[in-house]
């Protein structure tokens, strides 16, 4: 899989403090519970139905096609320990910890989980569908503990540290020729179409994992009249507003710019609001991945 998240950091010379204790303990608990999802979803769907996602986990995937007697988790923490000296020597033990700890609990409840979950063989697409999102689900708890799974993202940031080949892509080509391999391998090229829809699901479950379902906009509104605009907004609508100075770059002319995050309820509201005000205003309106702050998500929530 696609894996992108971040690393439980143990900061070196200080002192442990109760609160940092009980940070970890939730990290190394929220850790745990994500390995213990991502190793359902693959054993349950992923496996039996011969789908082989990018990453080490495809590798493994592929390698126990021709040697049925491996185990895959044991295959994923033997390809990973190289890496993580590697990565050891050259990224230091505190970045590195909440990598081996999602590692090594995830490859060891892969094994541990497979005698006793079911494993479906059902249609593929399915299969693909479900898989993908419970082990995304399972990566995005995971990372939004400060952990990792190792494998090709911590290939991908060793690759970026000799070479300074992009991290994005040099996952992209690992993926990539991973899932290619499958199909070869197992002489159906349906295996590489799935393993594509299965790292797509994946990969958008780890965003909503770790960023949450949003329907937030950012309205950006160049106009010459921000008062009476910023007036209705802040009084009828009940949303904040950021006045930013803007000068045009082909005329010079100075403006004022709003921005204003609000739910997309109110979008229709804002528009309204300009274009009676102000029918000669521009205006942009974004999606936004996530909103953090007064009138959204605490802070403490999400950080």
């Amino acid at each position: 899989m696609r894996l992108y998240g971040h690393t439980l950091r143990i900061q070196k010379h200080i002192k442990p403090t109760k609160k940092s204790i009980v940070a970890g303990l939730l990290s190394i608990a929220g850790i745990t519970i994500g390995s213990a999802i991502y190793a359902a979803g693959f054993n349950i769907f992923i496996l039996p139905n011969h789908i082989a996602p990018g990453g080490f986990i495809g590798i493994a995937v592929i390698l126990q096609h021709y040697f049925p007697l491996l185990q895959i988790g044991i295959m994923i923490i033997i390809m990973n320990v190289p890496l993580l000296i590697i990565g050891l020597k050259r990224l230091g033990w505190h970045f590195l910890f909440g990598t081996i700890v999602g590692t090594l609990l995830s490859s060891v409840f892969i094994d541990l989980f497979a005698p006793y979950l079911p494993q479906l063989q059902t249609d593929a697409i399915l299969a693909a569908i479900y898989g993908g999102f419970l082990m995304g689900a399972g990566i995005g708890i995971i990372f939004r503990s400060f952990g990792s799974t190792g494998g090709s993202d911590l290939l991908g940031q060793i690759i970026y540290d000799f070479t300074g080949l992009p991290f994005g892509q040099s996952m992209m080509l690992i993926d990539i020729a991973v899932i290619i391999l499958a199909g070869v391998v197992f002489r159906n090229i349906n295996i590489s179409l799935y393993s594509i829809i299965a790292e797509l699901i994946s990969n958008k479950t780890i965003d909503i994992v770790q960023s949450g379902l949003t329907f937030s906009k950012a309205v950006y509104i160049i106009t010459q009249k921000p008062a009476k605009i910023k007036e209705v907004i802040l009084n009828e609508i009940k949303r904040g507003v950021t006045e930013i100075t803007a000068m045009g770059g082909y005329t010079g002319e100075i403006k004022k710019m709003l921005l204003i995050v609000v739910p997309h309820t109110q979008v229709s509201k804002i528009k309204k609001v300009v274009r009676e005000a102000d029918p000669e205003s521009f205006v942009i309106i974004a999606e936004l991945s996530e909103v953090i702050g007064s009138g959204f998500k605490s802070i403490k929530e999400r950080i």
